[in-house]
């Protein structure tokens, strides 16, 4: 059974490597590293879409949360209890 990770800490997680890979992206195309560029779009991917679907859940209910309005979410809306 997998560790249970903070949903608040995942969310922040997620937040900070998606800005992070959309600014690899920027760079990439600045210096026209085509490369580069597809390595941060699967970044991107797997931060905004992947990632928060696994660990973006409710510690009490489990319910998959919501990813839009991540970090102002502080309650789950599906048990309300605080996140």
């Amino acid at each position: 059974m997998r560790k249970n990770i903070p949903p608040r800490a995942a969310a922040l997680v997620c937040w900070i490597m998606s800005i992070f890979s959309f600014l690899l992206g920027a760079i990439a195309l600045i210096n026209r590293s085509m490369g580069t560029f597809y390595i941060a779009l699967i970044l991107i991917i797997l931060f905004m879409i992947v990632l928060p679907k696994i660990f973006w859940r409710c510690p009490y209910c489990g319910a998959s949360l919501p990813t839009r309005g991540m970090m102002r979410i502080r309650f789950c809306p599906y048990c309300n209890k605080p996140l």
